[in-house]
């Protein structure tokens, strides 16, 4: 769980710094999230292959670590 709290931090994190230079340069708050988003909208079917694979790893990771966790308790 560790990893997916990380992993959800550094993402909101991510995030909010996108969107506060967003809008230091000018753009309104629905604008700076409409640019973050719009990156998601132009992913081409290697790029969100790409990031299945990655949660899936990401998953298979901490189900690995809960396992091992569960047999030494």
């Amino acid at each position: 769980m560790k990893i997916l709290g990380v992993s959800i931090f550094l993402l909101a994190a991510c995030l909010m710094i996108s969107i506060g230079t967003d809008m230091l340069q000018g753009f309104s708050l629905y604008g700076a999230v409409r640019n973050n988003l719009s990156a998601f909208k132009l992913m081409t079917f290697s790029e969100w292959l790409m990031l299945f694979f990655f949660a899936l790893f990401l998953m298979k990771e901490m189900l690995a670590l809960y396992k091992s966790g569960k047999k030494d308790a």
